[in-house]
């Protein structure tokens, strides 16, 4: 058999489009992915005083019932505020991890694209290398 390079050409274009195309998908992913979370951050941030409006509707409630206002201090209403604020933190807190472990996600995912492309292209070079040899022993065979 005769050494023909342009197989092995082939397959190593191949092996660089899959690995291209899965890497430049999950890049797309990783962006949608955090721009998805950091929109979601975004809102929880703007809730208190934005459009939501839930400090005003939280005080308000307590206002109403004469638990807060001018010369009253209120147990209850400091510790509901003390909690809506501990909340918020916790909330936003799982949410920055919940991003961080997503983006760690796609990072490995990353790095699983380029080790498969790595040894994929070494598979092809040992096949190439063998064939190699085969060939050059049955052309000293042949003498």
């Amino acid at each position: 058999m005769v050494f023909d390079p342009s197989l092995y050409e082939r397959q190593r274009r191949n092996l660089q489009q899959r690995f291209a195309g899965q890497s430049s998908l999950n890049a797309y992913q990783k962006y949608l992915s955090q721009t998805q979370a950091n929109r979601a951050m975004q809102q929880m941030a703007e809730a208190p005083f934005g459009a939501a409006r839930e400090v005003p509707r939280l005080t308000s409630g307590y206002a109403q019932r004469g638990l807060t206002g001018k010369g009253v201090k209120s147990g209850v209403y400091n510790r509901a505020l003390g909690e809506y604020g501990q909340q918020q933190a916790r909330r936003t807190g799982y949410a920055q991890q919940d991003l961080a472990d997503l983006l760690r996600g796609y990072q490995l995912r990353e790095s699983q694209y380029g080790s498969d492309y790595e040894t994929g292209l070494a598979d092809l070079e040992a096949d190439k290398a063998r064939q190699i040899a085969a060939d050059a022993a049955a052309l000293i065979n042949l003498r």
